[in-house]
């Protein structure tokens, strides 16, 4: 039975309900679960701007980082996850799963993955990313799109 189970958890309501309900499913009560969010660097996404600052990034991503807190919260308030367990980290998210698991003595994450098709199974994903040098189980839950049926 799995005892450190880490949810890796993105922050809309379908996928990160579906995550938690598959973790409260399989695991026993004396399991300690964790809820991970990851939140991308803002750099990434606004590198292509000459106008962006350093300090007006570092602003933006700790805004990203207290919102995505705030809302991973409300998501746990109905599991029972308490407030030490729920954590927000900055970096690629593959990585940081993969990292977190090693140094925390994680034996189960749950994530979801969207089985994306085509080229963008091609381009990669944080699913596949994880799998690739897993310290642990891994327990995927397909997420499914608002087209599926």
């Amino acid at each position: 039975m799995y005892k450190n189970v880490l949810a890796a958890v993105e922050l809309s309501e379908r996928s990160a309900r579906l995550v938690l309900d598959t973790v409260a499913s399989v695991v026993g009560a004396d399991a300690q679960v964790t809820a991970l969010h990851v939140v991308e660097p803002q750099y990434v996404q606004y590198s292509f701007d000459p106008t962006f600052t350093g300090s007006l990034i570092k602003s933006l991503e700790r805004e990203a980082m207290e919102s995505a807190a705030r809302r991973l919260a409300e998501l746990c308030e109905s599991y029972d996850i308490d407030e030490e367990r729920q954590v927000v980290v900055m970096g690629h998210a593959a990585s940081e799963i993969r990292n977190f698991a090693r140094h925390n003595g994680i034996d189960l994450i749950v994530m979801g993955t969207h089985g994306r098709r085509g080229w963008q199974r091609l381009l990669g994903s944080t699913a596949a990313g994880v799998l690739h040098g897993a310290p642990a189980d891994v327990f995927m839950c397909r997420v499914a799109e608002a087209t599926d049926a």
